[in-house]
């Protein structure tokens, strides 16, 4: 059995202000939780295993740009 949404006829109005501050809210919540988990991770890579990661400079992507090759 698939999951069930519930049905909607019409569009979703648009947030209140109090509504959007509330999710926003959240978001920010949950994203500084996930930096907590990543420099958790990160701490324990350096004391554990001896890694040192280091956040590169924008712009400076270790990846191949295909549009060059």
């Amino acid at each position: 059995m698939g999951m069930s949404t519930p049905e909607k006829s019409h569009p979703p109005q648009p947030l209140t202000p109090e509504q959007r501050i509330k999710e926003l809210e959240v978001q920010l919540k949950e994203a500084r939780e996930k930096a907590q988990l990543f420099e958790a991770v990160l701490d324990v890579l350096k004391k554990d295993y001896g890694v040192r990661v280091v956040k590169k400079p924008l712009g400076k992507s270790s990846r191949k740009d295909p549009s060059k090759a």
